[in-house]
């Protein structure tokens, strides 16, 4: 029952007509934090998104399904029998979900269909807890590492670069950043898809800098060898006695900076080649 307690968004009612209200969470930042941890679960245990969304209604909504009902022909669809209560101390009420309805019921979590659309991040690992969810006042340094680690998870699906981009992204109670965190698989999802986010989040708001561009799979490394680089040389205009300020410069200011830069570079391009 601790589960049911913990999950549960709100205990389901019975309205006026007769109908059943049921609560759930319809996006990433109505959940609770165990609430987002147990959706994490099920996404790095199953691809079917229809059995993950399952689950979530019903540990979310707070229902109980003790099977299927009788079925009348061979024909007919399997429903499920059902009950919740209303209050703790009072009786049992039994009702039936049909298939279809299921099926309308889970439609609400379609939200986290899109990987680059977790909002939100899991606020502590470990005891280490979160840096700014979208990395407004995040060091630059620090930022060109995660970065790194992130490219390398993506590419190599390895669980270890996951943990290293994990170690930039979260700090210990003195503020410093731990030299190794063990994560589960769904810390790992949980990382993973929130530095997307945030990448998601920063081609929209710089897109001259974060725009796409098509590369092989064999050039990634060398990409992503000389990125730390070039953005600092960019920056300091080849003064290496800058780069220490570059990067202890806020990350959305030094981005800032980079999408200009990129943005002159475009528009000096677009005049002088077509001379």
């Amino acid at each position: 029952m601790r589960i049911f307690r913990t999950l549960r968004t709100r205990r389901p009612s019975f309205l006026a007509d007769g109908s059943i209200d049921i609560y759930a969470p319809t996006s990433w930042r109505k959940m609770t934090q165990q609430q987002l941890r147990y959706v994490l679960t099920l996404l790095s245990m199953w691809e079917d998104m229809d059995r993950v969304k399952t689950y979530m209604l019903i540990r979310f909504s707070g229902i109980h399904i003790c099977g299927y009902t009788e079925r009348v022909t061979r024909d007919q669809p399997k429903a499920f029998s059902c009950w919740f209560r209303p209050a703790w101390w009072k009786p049992r009420h039994w009702f039936t979900l049909e298939p279809w309805q299921v099926a309308s019921l889970i439609s609400q979590f379609d939200f986290i269909d899109q990987f680059d659309g977790m909002d939100v991040r899991l606020e502590r690992i470990h005891g280490c807890r979160a840096v700014d969810d979208i990395l407004d006042h995040y060091p630059f340094g620090d930022y060109l590492f995660a970065e790194q680690y992130y490219q390398l998870s993506v590419s190599s699906g390895k669980p270890e670069m996951i943990e290293k981009l994990a170690c930039f992204l979260y700090v210990k109670r003195n503020g410093k950043h731990p030299k190794r965190l063990s994560l589960s698989p769904a810390e790992q999802m949980g990382t993973l898809r929130w530095f997307a986010h945030v990448k998601s989040y920063f081609a929209e708001r710089w897109p001259y800098f974060f725009r796409r561009v098509d590369t092989d799979i064999e050039e990634l490394d060398i990409d992503i060898a000389g990125a730390m680089d070039t953005q600092i040389r960019a920056l300091t205009d080849g003064d290496i006695t800058k780069e220490s300020l570059i990067k202890s410069l806020p990350c959305w200011r030094a981005l800032t900076e980079l999408n200009e830069k990129a943005r002159e570079a475009k528009e000096f391009h677009e005049k002088y080649d077509k001379k």
